[in-house]
Formats: C-alpha cells, structure tokens, sequence
C-alpha cells in the first residue's frame, strides 16, 4: 500500500514542477555566493552563524536510540502511535536527508558560502526538530543543542535567501502565495524547537524574517486556482504567529485563513472548488493540510469545514459486497480520475486516523489500536529512527554514501523542497488533543455506529449537501446524485489551461448501490495529467456519465453533462427525495468551438423512494441542429479490474418480448428493462415505453489513477431515425430497483 501512496505523491510532486515550469518562471541565471545581509535581521543572523564551529554542530552521539518499557499513559502511548502512522518524520533514509549523520563541518559559514553558491546542508528542518524533541526514556538525542542549531542553520538559509530573492529577482519563482507558503512552514515550525539555543537578539532577527515571510503572503492573498497549494498558506500562516506571537499577526492569518475554509473557495456540501470545479482526488491533498490546520489553530471554521469534508466523502464512498473495498463517482472531478476512497496524502490511513481527531465524521475510518500496539509504540517509533539513521541516500552506484561523503546543495527556489513535503509534519502527534484516546475508547465501548459507513448503519435517510449532492439511503438501495458545479476555468483569468475537459456534471446520477450487488451503475471520468488528457474526444461513447450526448453530422460532440452548473430543484423528506436539474447545452464546449446551431433545453428529474429511483430526462430544442447520433448514457459499473481481478464483471442483458438476451454493442429494439448481475445480486432498469438500446462500443478502463472498469448503456434518443433533426421535446422516462 505504501508503494502506491508514494508514487501518487510523486506523481504530485513531478506535476507541481512541471506546473511551474508551464508557467515560465524563469529569471537570470546569476546565483548568490553569500548569505544575504542587506536587511538588519539578515545581517544578525548572518553573523550569528559565523561564530559558530564545527563543535557546535557536533551532536557527540555514538549508540542507537535504545527500546526500554514503555509505561506511558493511554494519551502518551496513543500520541506516539501517531507518530508510527507515517514514514515521517525522517531524518535519514534514501528518501530523506541524513540530518543526523551529515558531517558537522558543513554547517559552518565558511562551508556554506561557496564560489558555487550558497549551500544548503541536507537538513529537513522540520523532521529534525520532532526527532530532537521527542521526549522518550530512549531518545539518546533528546534536546540535543547541535541537531537544533543544524535545523536552524538550515531554515536561515532557507528564510533569507527566499526573503532576498523576492526583493531582487521574483521572477525567478514563489512569488505567489500557493508557490510561496511552504517556505513558511520550513522557516516557522521549527522555529519553537530550536528557539532555545539562541541568543535574545538572534531570536528577535529572526522573527523579524518570519514577520517579512508572513506579510508577504498577507498581501498577496489566495490564488484560487489549487485548493491544496492555496491551503498550505493557511498552515504556514498560523506557524508564524505562534512563532512570533503577536496577536496582531495572529488575527490576520486567521483572516486569511477563513476566507480559504469559507465561502465561496469551500463550497458548504463539503468540498473546495478545484478550477471552479470539484476533485476529491485532489481533495485528499487539501484534507491532509486542513486537518493540520484545524489541530494545530482550534479555529472553529477550520473544524467546521473538515467536519464537512468528511461527511461529504463519508456519502462518496460506497462498500463493495465482498468487503474489501470500497468505491465512489468521480465523474465530477475537475482533474484527477480518483474516487474519494482513493484521494491522494491518505498516507496508509495517517491522515483519516489524524482526522478522527477533529470529526465524528472520520472515526470509521480510524482503528484505535490494541493495548499491546500502543505499548510497542515508542520502540517502533525508536526502531524507526535507528533504521533512518543507518541508511544514509544511494549513491548512484548501488550503495549507500558514507557519512563523509555527504554533501550540501546549492539553495534554489523550488515548489518542493523535500520528497515529503508538506508530510514532513506529523500533525496528529504534534497537536494531539488531550483525551482523544479516551474519546475513541467511548465510541468503541458502546458500539456507535460512528464506527460503520453510513451505508453500513442500521439507518435510512435522505441527506441534501447544498444542492449540489443528493444521497439517499435505505435497506433496499441507496443512490447518489450530483447536481453541482463542475470546474471551467476563463480564458482570461492566468490558470492553467488543460487539454481535457474540467469534469462531467449537468446532474447525474452519480452512482446505484445496492448491499448484494454493491455499485452497480457508477459515473467515473479518466483525467486529467498536465500535458494530457486520458478522456479522449473520440472515445467519447465511452465515457462513463449519465447524459445526454451525441454528435452533429461534422462529429462534433455535445453532452449534457457540461452544462456547469445547473439549475437545481430540491425536496427532500425522510424517506423521500425529488430533485430536479435543468440548464442550457452549451454551444460552445470541449474545445471545438460552435458545435451546435440552436439552443437545445435539458432537464432531468430524479425521484427516491425506498424501493426505486425514478428519471425522467427531457430535450427540447426549435429545429436548428441536425445530428447525427443522440443517447441518453447510463454508466454501469463492472468492477475493479486490479483490486477486483477474480470477481466477474456485471452481467447485463436485454429484455425483448418477455425474454432475456445478453446485451452486446448491437442494437435492440423494443427492449422493455435491462438485467444487471453483479456479486450475488441483481438490479432492474425498466423503461416506461420501450426503447432502442445497445451497449458501448467497448469497456471503458481508467488507466491513470485507478483500473476502474464500466460499459455504457445506450438508450437510443432518435429512436433509429438518425440524422435527424431535433425539434420539438423528447421525453425518456424508467426506473432503477434492486
């Protein structure tokens, strides 16, 4: 499981710089030799660190963290559990810097500025901070005064050479707060960790710096183009105030911060709009850093708007039959082909078990862990560390380099400083709230059904999020409907401009479950990379989306489902939902230019009940198009082709004339229901009149994020006559039941 988070972080980590790169940020090629003294706070500091030796930087440790009895308290023990949850923090390792094992000598001034630049030692501030101030009876480097002063020296130059790079030449990079804020987290949470081992006037200068960092991001605001960029602000803020503590400064990071957790950049169902859209793949990345935020700060808004996340994916994500899985719609999602089940940064739970911290809403999705796993914490912990500090970075031969030959780097801006970053902090042990054992031990003692999925609780419910997800659930069945915004970025605003379309919305019906069959009808999409897109215009029949789409007779394509954001109709009870979508199809849409001539009136009515959901889809439009093809699609769902390899596929087949036929990509006239066979169990579609129908021209694979696997049902709308003409209004109306 690591394996895969990795290379998803990889592949997010590649993105982001190709994505700066996209972006032309590029300047003089000139590289600074000194440390930057043009400021007062630059020059204390600066002088700071030419009167330290190779002796202050000498750490005099020799033996391994040892592995003694832990005796800890339930909070103690659970705390440090958290600390095992993730790789991080790092302070060696071929994926980290050898913080510990870097020769003393390359801290030293003189070491630093070099003829080939300014010189970062391979120091992850942040990691080495935790690790020097882990209080455990085994922690041989427990406040250990040269560790701090390493992780200081580092975030100096990290700090300054950001701060003077800003002031002369922005164009090189970061002069944007989502490309920016991670510099604060770097040069401000390890702040009070080493604050210690300085002198009165070094801390004052370098609060000064951190005060110049924090202001910078005050003034330039939020970009709204990257939710999990733009959130990281909101971490970096909060760090500077509590480092610098002036209420002042607090007061307005907590400003900024609330119009990042707000309307309108968080939508009230439970999202952050992503490209004026929504990605819950992409929205794992911003939950990881929200979590952080809402721990760290208390402030309501941020607990609010992660209680919120969390019940939206909690609806998202839908229990396969056999128990080992679990999957969602992603049809909407502006970027990514990820359900919420598989959102990026979960960290091998990490993150939802931080998160169960904060909300109810994720206390399903934590394990509180056995007596004897919390007693073995601190030595796992420790083993962990010893095991970090034993395997310096590959040499490029094969091997591991020898503590000598460690060397420093040049210091360039860049959108990541560290393979990890931001996850090289460990928000759930760092923010731990006090009794949070003792809370999750009360939820599991009285068996509440906090601890199960909401479609695992012995419960029915209609449930709204902001007209912009509907999710119903009852013994029988449970559906998902969409009626929100899916993401379209101006042409004049400066975001990046993808080749594929920013998600598939219009109101669909997301996804049809049923306990036997599990999701049987699921919208899903194929993505979006920087420089591709996997959701190919001439595949477009097999898109996986409940719309109306089709083609003019030139093949240009029209869909429903890019209709941004519909006009929507709610009533909901207790134990039934009506709602109903309708807007324009764009003319003008997926990059062709003017695919349609007139204007072509959508609207689609979903009512639920216990037993059934019924659809009724409707065009209407004056005569001005002829077209060439028009379907009502219906996605359904075969399985998991990877993590469900051994499970057969559903089986779907026609009823013609009280008989069933297996379905195939030929048509069929006259079909009256369509049989859908998955797991042990089986769901109807059953047309009010009958209809021309036929499958897709082939399976539908994502091959991006996932292996998801689905074949559309056709519903012919031009009842065979095509091209046509369409004029006046076409109505399709059935109904979906276990």
């Amino acid at each position: 499981m690591r394996i895969l988070l990795i290379s998803a972080f990889t592949f997010i980590a590649i993105a982001a710089d190709v994505h700066s790169g996209a972006r032309k940020l590029t300047g003089p090629p000139g590289m600074r030799t000194k440390l930057p003294d043009e400021h007062p706070y630059q020059k204390t500091l600066r002088t700071f660190l030419g009167t330290l030796t190779e002796k202050d930087f000498t750490h005099g440790v020799q033996g391994k963290l040892t592995t003694p009895a832990s005796d800890g308290d339930a909070e103690y023990l659970y705390r440090t559990h958290l600390l095992t949850m993730m790789p991080q923090p790092l302070v060696g390792t071929k994926r980290g810097a050898p913080a510990v094992n870097a020769p003393a000598s390359l801290f030293v001034l003189a070491n630093i500025e070099r003829p080939e630049g300014v010189m970062v030692p391979p120091v992850w501030p942040e990691p080495l901070v935790t690790f020097a101030n882990w209080k455990y009876s085994g922690n041989v480097y427990y406040h250990n005064r040269a560790l701090k002063l390493r992780a200081f020296v580092t975030s100096t130059i990290h700090m300054t050479m950001m701060d003077d790079q800003l002031d002369h030449h922005p164009e090189r990079g970061g002069a944007r707060a989502d490309w920016f804020s991670n510099q604060l987290v770097i040069a401000a949470q390890p702040y009070p960790g080493f604050k210690d081992v300085l002198p009165i006037e070094v801390r004052k200068a370098y609060e000064t710096g951190l005060r110049r960092m924090g202001q910078r991001v005050l003034d330039w605001g939020p970009v709204g183009e990257e939710p999990n960029l733009d959130m990281i602000a909101a971490v970096g803020l909060w760090h500077v105030g509590n480092a610098i503590n002036d209420p002042t400064f607090a007061k307005n990071a907590e400003s900024y911060a609330r119009r990042l957790f707000t309307e309108p950049r968080f939508h009230p169902a439970g999202f952050w709009r992503d490209n004026r859209g929504i990605d819950m793949g992409y929205q794992g990345t911003t939950n990881f850093v929200a979590v952080w935020a809402a721990l760290a700060s208390n402030w309501p808004f941020a607990r609010e708007a992660v209680d919120k996340s969390y019940r939206l994916r909690a609806h998202l994500c839908l229990p396969e039959p056999d128990g080992k899985l679990f999957v969602g719609p992603s049809h909407f999602n502006s970027r990514t082909s990820s359900d919420a089940w598989g959102d990026q940064w979960e960290w091998s739970g990490a993150r939802d078990q931080f998160a169960s911290l904060v909300t109810d809403e994720a206390i399903y999705l934590a394990k509180l862990p056995a007596l004897d796993d919390l007693k073995n914490a601190p030595a796992k912990r420790a083993a962990a560390f010893n095991g970090q500090i034993a395997e310096n970075p590959v040499n490029g031969k094969g091997g591991f380099l020898k503590n000598d030959e460690l060397r420093s780097h040049p210091w360039k801006w860049r959108l990541w400083h560290s393979f990890n970053f931001p996850a090289a902090v460990n928000a759930g042990y760092e923010f731990y709230p006090n009794k949070s054992h003792a809370r999750h031990a009360k939820f599991v003692r009285e068996n509440s059904p906090w601890l199960k999925s909401p479609f695992l609780r012995d419960e029915s419910f209609v449930r709204d999020f902001a007209r912009a997800f509907t999710v119903a659930r009852f013994p029988k069945h449970a559906v998902i409907v969409h009626s929100g915004p899916v993401g379209i970025p101006d042409q004049e605003d400066g975001t990046f401009k993808f080749a594929g379309p920013l998600g598939f919305g219009g109101g669909q019906l997301s996804a049809y479950w049923t306990p036997a069959t599990g999701s049987v009808i699921l919208g899903r999409r194929a993505g979006n990379t920087w420089s591709k897109t996997f959701d190919k215009l001439e595949e477009w029949r097999t898109w996986p989306i409940h719309a109306v789409s089709g083609c003019n007779l030139a093949g240009k394509v029209f869909t429903s489902a890019r209709i941004r954001e519909p006009d929507v109709v709610s009533n909901l009870k207790d134990n039934l939902g009506a709602v109903k979508v309708s807007g324009m199809i764009p003319v003008e849409q997926l990059g062709q230019a003017k695919v349609l001539q007139g204007r072509i009136g959508y609207q689609r009515t979903f009512q639920i009940d216990a037993d059934k959901v019924r659809i009724e889809t409707r065009i209407a439009a004056a005569g001005q198009d002829k077209v060439a093809e028009c379907y009502e699609t219906i996605p359904i769902f075969l399985h998991e082709a990877q993590r469900q390899a051994k499970a057969a596929p559903t089986a779907i087949a026609f009823q013609v004339n009280g008989q069933w036929l297996p379905a195939t990509s030929e048509y069929r006239d006259k079909v009256t229901a369509v049989k859908l066979k998955r797991f042990q169990g089986e769901v109807r579609i059953t047309f009010d009149q009958p209809q021309r129908v036929k499958l897709s021209p082939a399976d539908w694979t994502d091959t991006f994020l996932s292996r998801a696997r689905c074949r559309n049902l056709m519903i012919d709308l031009l009842e065979g006559a095509g091209p046509a003409v369409l004029k006046g209004e076409k109505v399709l109306r059935y109904q979906i039941s276990p």
